[in-house]
């Protein structure tokens, strides 16, 4: 004769466990984990019920019951350790990304660095160039002052050497004429002694 609680105890259960499936199959589609077996509270609340399956089939001596239970459980463990595979994969792959992200961000520094050295070079180079230009415009603009200085200092010499030379013809031709002045005073003295002389015969 068959145990009249343990033919209920496995809709019983079945029932109970149903009724603890709402919340969680609630919550399963707010976390968008609607319909994966493998997600974490549906494991918890399957495994609870394979356990008192199990419990129940062996205290109500029921083994069609703790069969249930035993099936139950296996593919819990199943479905977890899938999940846990599941779990790694996402974990290499997150870790993959990770060092793919990284990867990139180094490359995309280095990248940076290379265009801040390159802009670096360039401006060094410019303001070198500038600062060349400068320096030639600089030392071409001494130069010119230096040639006109030196001409400036040319044509003084030579107005000078001029001057000099207006003085020295102005006072040889004053002694010229001086000289001339004074052979002329002369010739008038002996022109005037002449006479004197003549007409000193005459009156004797």
């Amino acid at each position: 004769m068959s145990n009249p609680v343990s033919a209920v105890a496995g809709p019983v259960v079945s029932l109970g466990f149903g009724v603890a499936r709402v919340p969680v199959g609630l919550l399963a589609r707010l976390t968008g984990n609607g319909g994966n077996p493998e997600w974490g509270p549906t494991l918890a609340v399957d495994s609870v019920e394979a356990g008192v399956r199990q419990v129940l089939g062996s205290l109500l001596g029921d083994p069609g019951l703790a069969r249930q239970g035993e099936v139950q459980d296996a593919r819990v463990g199943q479905r977890g350790e899938a999940a846990e595979r599941e779990a790694a994969a996402d974990a290499r792959r997150e870790v993959a990304d990770q060092r793919l992200q990284d990867r990139r961000q180094r490359d995309q520094q280095a990248r940076e660095q290379v265009r801040e050295r390159e802009q670096e070079q360039k401006e060094r180079l410019e303001k070198e160039r500038k600062q060349r230009e400068q320096e030639a415009q600089e030392r071409e603009r001494t130069r010119k002052q230096e040639a006109a200085k030196d001409e400036e200092r040319a044509q003084e010499k030579a107005d000078e050497k001029a001057h000099e030379a207006r003085r020295t013809r102005v006072e040889a031709e004053s002694e010229a004429v001086a000289a001339e002045r004074e052979a002329a005073e002369r010739s008038q003295e002996a022109l005037e002694l002449a006479e004197a002389a003549d007409a000193a015969k005459r009156r004797r």
